[in-house]
């Protein structure tokens, strides 16, 4: 009898499963999956040449550029990778030498996009010239890949010293036992989405605008390292030492309150936001797949800036003191049972009758610290995700080299381009200039 060998199987974790169900879910109603693009930004013309042999070197015959779920005998479901050549000519060339801004930011949008080649594919590659600047872009799946760990597999892809070292995905068992304490965790989220969602809540969301059907658009800016270091003091006088978050987090959601006080739209503003569970420094094998986790914030509409602050410092000590995060990585374990067209309805179903009022991310350490690229010095890297269809907009910081990005992401229209280029202005200024709280 031939005996398989396990021991080296990646078993899906629970949120890992659940971004694959939000796969299938954004599949359904945009064509596109869930994944997201890096944008890293080189002083002068990096050869395309140059660029598409590393690539070929770096990821031909690698275990993470194709591959599939599968499920085991034990109904647990675990992760097959392909080994197959990376083809050069499915990475797209832009040389915009006179082109305006206006047509690079055209472009960029039409990479980040753009669908996988096939289902299996979990990268894609771009690369556009313009004013004597290369834009490298990486798409990534986040089926195997979040935010932080796509930064740090760029910098390997990219690194001139990774010629012969190959990484490899990591190896994680089912986790079928502690059954108790998943269902503890259970109970808790429970709980804590009830007190949440009481019966007599009403969420405040954007309807669709009018001007197309279920387009995807976007509206970034990047703040100067002097911009950032001031954005960054008033945070701290604001919302205290290491508060940066909830203090990015309280203007944006004053500013929805307003865009949804002038368009007439009533109820509490709820935000869910991803959480990195990771170190500032990790190893390779936190590179792949899901090391997120989430939170869940509400604030009344009736709020001051000053109470709309004080509410969010308060949400996120309970939520870290009772260990939120955890108990929603722990509880989602018990998910992968769920077949994924099955969690797929039910998370559709959910996030209909449980409605947020926007997505937010703020990842406030880098992954990436290559200072040239072949020869080329680096001088910005940032994020531009794809929103899930519900909310259908979100607002996601990054920061780079002592720089801070913001991008507004959303599909189906959410926002018009006047209102959306309005929003990114009035919440750059806000951080800018402080909350002013006395």
């Amino acid at each position: 009898m031939t005996r398989i060998n396990t021991s080296n199987r990646y078993y899906l974790n629970g949120i890992d499963w659940v971004m694959a169900a939000l796969n299938n879910l954004n599949k359904k109603h945009t064509g596109l999956g869930n994944h997201s693009q890096l944008i890293l930004i080189l002083k002068g013309y990096l050869d395309q040449k140059d660029f598409a042999n590393k690539l070929s070197i770096t990821l031909s015959d690698s275990n993470f550029l194709k591959g599939k779920i599968r499920r085991a005998w034990n109904l647990a479901p675990f992760w097959v990778s392909e080994s197959v050549k990376f083809n050069p000519s499915d990475m797209k060339y832009f040389q915009l030498e006179n082109e305006s801004e206006k047509q690079l930011n055209k472009i960029i949008r039409s990479c980040a996009t753009k669908p996988f080649i096939d289902d299996k594919t979990l990268l894609g590659f771009d690369l556009i010239h313009h004013s004597n600047q290369t834009y490298i872009i990486m798409k990534f799946d986040h089926k195997m890949f979040d935010a932080r760990g796509a930064e740090a597999l760029l910098e390997y892809i990219l690194d001139e010293n990774n010629v012969d070292t190959q990484y490899n995905l990591p190896a994680q068992g089912a986790k079928l036992h502690s059954w108790k304490e998943k269902f503890l965790s259970g109970q808790k989220i429970n709980r804590f989405l009830r007190s949440i969602y009481s019966k007599e809540i009403e969420v405040a969301v954007l309807g669709q605008n009018n001007e197309s059907n279920n387009s995807h658009n976007f509206y970034y800016t990047t703040f100067s390292k002097d911009q950032t270091s001031i954005i960054d003091k008033h945070a701290i006088k604001d919302a205290g030492y290491l508060m940066n978050g909830i203090y990015l987090l309280t203007a944006v959601a004053k500013k929805f309150d307003s865009l949804f006080k002038k368009l007439k739209t009533s109820g509490d503003i709820l935000i869910p936001i991803n959480v990195d569970i990771r170190a500032t420094k990790f190893t390779h094998s936190k590179i792949f797949f899901n090391n997120v986790s989430f939170m869940l914030f509400k604030v009344n509409q009736n709020f001051s800036l000053k109470e709309t602050l004080q509410s969010l410092k308060k949400q996120f000590v309970f939520q870290v003191k009772n260990k939120i995060p955890y108990h929603f990585m722990n509880a989602s374990l018990l998910m992968r049972i769920m077949p994924l067209n099955l969690l797929t309805s039910f998370m559709n179903f959910r996030m209909k009758k449980n409605q947020c009022s926007f997505s937010f991310s703020y990842i406030a350490e880098q992954a990436f610290f290559l200072k040239k690229v072949f020869g080329h010095e680096v001088i910005n890297l940032f994020h531009m995700p794809l929103v899930p269809v519900n909310p259908g907009v979100g607002i996601f910081f990054t920061k780079f080299n002592k720089k801070l990005n913001m991008i507004i992401s959303t599909y189906d229209n959410k926002l018009s381009v006047q209102t959306g280029k309005t929003l990114m202005n009035n919440i750059s200024s806000e951080i800018s200039n402080g909350l002013n709280i006395k």
